[in-house]
């Protein structure tokens, strides 16, 4: 058993924080390939306005990872509960501002940023209305890039009950 104060113990820094690194390179100029730990990936565009383009972009990537991120988290704190979701499907709508600027339309050179992210979860859970509402706040707090998104930006999310 360790004799140090509980506070000492507490202030270690891998316990308030968890570092992470990641590489990305680009050998031909034109894309970048992503490194994670045990992963690799290749990004191609930050954005595309083409129908017809199949790759990820930059911006599905971010918009994937909020929107996984929040299920994720639902689901997590749903497991410490006893299992309380049965089912549950997110939809994440993004406003893009000034994407014009991204396409180099003479006098439009406005910073593109994403000012407006609107999450809606539809899920299904063996909770009463209040217990919902309760469960869903309370299990959003423990989404980092919630957290994170929510101090910088305009980010709403709703939950709707499924019957």
């Amino acid at each position: 058993m360790n004799n140090e104060p509980r506070d000492k113990i507490n202030s270690l820094y891998e316990s308030r924080v968890f570092d992470m690194s990641f590489r990305g390179t680009s050998n031909d100029l034109s894309s970048v390939k992503m490194y994670t730990n045990k992963n690799s990936f290749q990004i191609e565009k930050q954005v595309s306005f083409d129908s017809e383009y199949e790759q990820i972009s930059s911006l599905e990537y971010f918009a994937g990872s909020v929107l996984s991120s929040i299920l994720l988290t639902l689901l997590e704190q749903s497991k410490k509960k006893g299992s309380i979701i049965e089912e549950i499907e997110g939809v994440l709508n993004l406003s893009l501002e000034n994407p014009l600027s991204l396409l180099g339309v003479r006098g439009y050179d406005e910073e593109p940023c994403i000012n407006k992210i609107t999450v809606t979860v539809y899920l299904y859970a063996e909770l009463e209305d209040s217990d919902f509402s309760d469960f869903c706040t309370k299990a959003l707090n423990h989404s980092p890039v919630y957290n994170t998104l929510k101090r910088s930006m305009d980010l709403e999310v709703n939950f709707k009950k499924l019957v």
